[in-house]
């Protein structure tokens, strides 16, 4: 399983527009930071699994009680995590956690997000959110829409 986690924040401009033939196409672009919204989820046999999502940035705290509460649910004796080397997966109570259901950890050479699969569906997530984003009151839905459409994640 590979396992990662992604960020999008609110003010992320629309990467295309729309104006009648021959005329410019104008838009605003938010500078102010206003809401960060992060997600962990893993990938397994081209399957999201145990997806989170939450309001802010991940931390030591978060995902370890992501891997406790969510993560080790969908584990089994024999699977291998496989992550980047960001020093809070790198927790001792991670891999106890972890290795508490058979599975085992591989971390990835440090610096090399093309060897890790879920990057490549977190670029495809985030395109979708953006371009759902304006069909959405709460930033936060429209993440969470898109998330439903390739996970697990209830209604």
């Amino acid at each position: 399983m590979f396992l990662d986690e992604s960020g999008i924040e609110d003010n992320t401009c629309r990467e295309h527009g729309w104006s009648p033939k021959g005329e410019r196409c104008y838009g605003e672009k938010v500078y102010q930071h206003k809401h960060r919204i992060s997600m962990i989820a893993g990938l397994c046999n081209s399957n999201i699994v145990a997806p989170l999502i939450f309001e802010g940035n991940c931390n030591k705290a978060i995902f370890e009680t992501y891997v406790k509460d969510i993560l080790i649910k969908e584990l089994r004796a024999g699977q291998v995590v496989v992550m980047d080397n960001i020093n809070f997966h790198k927790n001792s109570k991670v891999k106890e956690l972890i290795e508490s259901v058979g599975a085992s950890i591989l971390f990835l050479p440090t610096y090399s997000p093309d060897l890790n699969p879920i990057e490549h569906y977190w670029f495809k997530i985030k395109h979708q959110i953006r371009k759902d984003t304006s069909n959405f009151t709460y930033f936060f839905d429209a993440v969470y829409h898109v998330l439903q459409k390739v996970t697990t994640l209830p209604a």
